[in-house]
Formats: structure tokens, C-alpha cells, sequence
């Protein structure tokens, strides 16, 4: 039984290892995306500012010319903004993610070391009710740890 729990132990710590790679790269593929859309948003912001009617011998032109890629820009400005918004939102749940997945790891390394723990107990009383030679042994490796 005891190999088929260290066998058994040393697969789930695999597969929740696996898990947490996993959890990881989506958190980082999120960060990556909210930066990209943030970087987006920024641009489009910068470039609504720079649209501004000009002077000279078209100016109605201009004007008009203005004003419709305003209002694209302006279109384009709130569809960065959903896109940072759920971008967001990713990242944060990425980030959720990757937590859970830690405490999962974390909780079957505390198992498999629960399970050294036991087995070095059951090895020292083991040596403790040996016959005579080895009990030496056995309280120099308890009084040692």
C-alpha cells in the first residue's frame, strides 16, 4: 500500500505541476494582452489629440476632414477601452488561477513531505525495538534528528 501511495502522490504532484506551468503561461499570455490593449489604447488616445483642423487655402476641407476622423478615433478610443476593460478582467482571472493552482501544488508537496516524515518515524522505531546492536543506533540517530 505504502508504494502505491508514493506512486500515486508522485503522479498528482506531476499532474498538479503541469497544472501550475499551465496556470502560469495563461497569466502570462493575460499580461500580455492587457499590455498590448493598454499600448493600443494610449496610441489611439495620442493620435486623437494630434487630429486638429489645420490653416490654409483648403480649410472647410480640413475641417471636415477633422472632425470625421475624430469621430472615428472617438470609436476606435471606446472599443480600446472595452478591450483594456476585458483585458483586465482576464488577467485578474489568470491571476486567480495560477493562486489556486500554487495552493494545489503546494498542498501535495506538503503530502509527499508528510509522507517522508511518517516513513523516517517507522524507520527509527524500527531501529528503537531492534535487538541490542543496532539500538545504539537507533538513539544516536534520535538524539541527533
Amino acid at each position: 500500500m505504502a508504494g502505491r501511495d508514493k506512486a500515486r502522490l508522485g503522479r498528482l504532484l506531476h499532474v498538479r505541476s503541469l497544472q501550475l506551468d499551465q496556470a502560469r503561461a495563461e497569466e502570462m499570455l493575460a499580461a500580455e494582452r492587457a499590455s498590448s490593449a493598454s499600448s493600443l489604447a494610449a496610441r489611439i488616445a495620442s493620435l486623437s489629440q494630434d487630429v486638429a483642423p489645420r490653416e490654409g487655402a483648403q480649410h472647410g476641407l480640413s475641417l471636415f476632414a477633422a472632425a470625421h476622423y475624430r469621430q472615428r478615433l472617438a470609436r476606435s478610443q471606446e472599443e480600446a477601452e472595452r478591450r483594456v476593460a476585458a483585458a483586465a478582467e482576464q488577467l485578474d482571472s489568470a491571476r486567480q488561477i495560477t493562486g489556486a493552482a500554487k495552493r494545489d501544488h503546494g498542498a501535495i508537496e506538503k503530502l509527499i513531505e508528510r509522507e517522508l516524515d511518517a516513513r523516517a518515524v517507522a524507520a527509527r522505531r524500527a531501529l528503537e525495538n531492534a535487538p541490542h546492536p543496532t539500538q545504539a543506533l537507533a538513539r544516536s540517530l534520535r538524539s541527533t534528528g
